[in-house]
């Protein structure tokens, strides 16, 4: 068996040999991530790439809400957003990475299946506390890879053929704990880092890193915050009694929700989970 510290080793090793992305969306990534940059500016990148500009408007209209066709840059900007857009095409070509180099995993459609619910969560979440279209993308997004580190860890430990589903609510923190102990690294941490080798945003990058530790003392992660609650909502079933007892409230509090916002919620995730196709 290996140590724990040549599996750590390992896996620091396997996140800088993962491909980059391709050069023009890790210009594009980087660029929407610098303080100064100007939605003008963006638009015109992408509209000078016709790559670019047709995968941009072919997610436009998958995730986008409105029924008509989306066939402008201009239309694809005002249904998403410029910068939910960039972090999905950012997915998309992430994605095919992760398709690729982990392929030979067993269950991987698993790994796929939890990313959709748990975005699917994160959006109804964002949707309930009154966040508009355009925050509730990202939140989606990060719903889709929040759990990439996982896949890593696996492939440094050598478990090709272990369960890719995620963590229930009720092991949210105990299983850091544990993949401390047996790996010296935690997949929050491996997935921070593999969405720094990425670009994509500081905002994801923190939420990645704190999606099982949203509430550090008097430190509060939002976005970390949205991905903890999104497993109470995509994997447990709960009496109203129960959800009383359990629901980290504090943590709701913060995020702007009460208990019957959650329980709207809950039942709007059931709705849209059983219209989902895998």
């Amino acid at each position: 068996m290996k140590s724990k510290n040549n599996i750590e080793i390992q896996i620091v090793e396997l996140i800088e040999r993962l491909p980059p992305l391709p050069s023009n969306i890790d210009y594009l990534m980087s660029f929407s991530n610098e303080n100064s940059a100007k939605q003008e500016r963006l638009i015109e990148m992408v509209s000078e790439d016709p790559g670019l500009c047709t995968d941009l408007l072919r997610i436009a209209n998958e995730y986008g809400i409105s029924d008509y066709h989306i066939e402008t840059i201009e239309e694809a900007v005002k249904e998403v957003g410029i910068l939910p857009l960039i972090q999905l095409v950012g997915l998309w070509y992430s994605k095919d990475i992760i398709s690729m180099e982990f392929a030979f995993l067993d269950n991987l459609d698993q790994y796929f299946i939890h990313s959709r619910e748990i975005s699917l969560s994160c959006r109804i979440l964002a949707e309930v506390s009154g966040i508009k279209q355009h925050g509730s993308q990202v939140l989606a997004v990060a719903g889709l890879i929040h759990d990439i580190g996982r896949l890593v860890i696996m492939l440094a430990a050598k478990k090709d053929t272990a369960p890719l589903m995620g963590t229930q609510w009720n092991e949210m923190k105990s299983v850091l704990r544990d993949e401390k102990d047996v790996f010296g690294m935690d997949h929050c941490i491996v997935g921070e880092q593999i969405c720094k080798k990425w670009n994509f945003s500081a905002f994801m990058q923190e939420g990645i890193l704190r999606h099982h530790t949203p509430l550090i003392g008097n430190d509060f992660s939002y976005l970390g915050g949205i991905i903890f609650l999104a497993h109470f909502l995509a994997y447990s079933d709960f009496s109203g009694e129960m959800l009383d007892k359990i629901l980290p409230l504090e943590l709701c509090a913060k995020l702007g929700f009460d208990l019957d916002n959650f329980k709207k919620a809950r039942i709007e995730y059931k709705l849209c989970r059983s219209k989902m196709k895998f």
